[in-house]
């Protein structure tokens, strides 16, 4: 049900508004905080951690731990792919969503991640192309 005025401001709201009549009042409502880009980032990082650490916080194909922001989610089936595991999506869906998304990935590092999508890119397969 439509209320007549904004509940952060109480200005009077028009068109589609519903609870709000701007942005700014949207992001500064205490009720509704995890909408400011900080919040999002945080808690976009936070879950990333806390899947990634479930997920052993390593490339499952080299080993490599030493930086999180270098370990990615890999879909095993393309086609299956329902949205990227980025920042974005880590902070906006819900962590139901995420948590089924995550069942069809492994974590890789970004090297192994790019080998594993552009094999054809391999510098040594290369340089036989050039050479012939």
């Amino acid at each position: 049900m439509k209320s007549d005025s904004c509940i952060t401001c109480n200005s009077e709201l028009t068109g589609r508004q519903r609870r709000f009549c701007s942005l700014r009042c949207k992001n500064t409502d205490t009720n509704n905080r995890h909408q400011s880009y900080v919040s999002q980032q945080a808690r976009g990082l936070h879950r990333k951690l806390l899947l990634l650490e479930e997920a052993g916080s390593r490339c499952r194909q080299c080993g490599y731990s030493r930086n999180l922001a270098a370990l990615t989610w890999h879909h095993l089936h393309p086609k299956d792919k329902s949205f990227s595991l980025d920042m974005r999506s880590m902070s906006n869906r819900s962590e139901r969503e995420i948590r089924s998304e995550i069942e069809k990935c492994i974590v890789l590092c970004a090297n192994c991640h790019a080998e594993l999508h552009f094999p054809q890119l391999d510098t040594a397969l290369i340089q036989l192309r050039t050479k012939s």
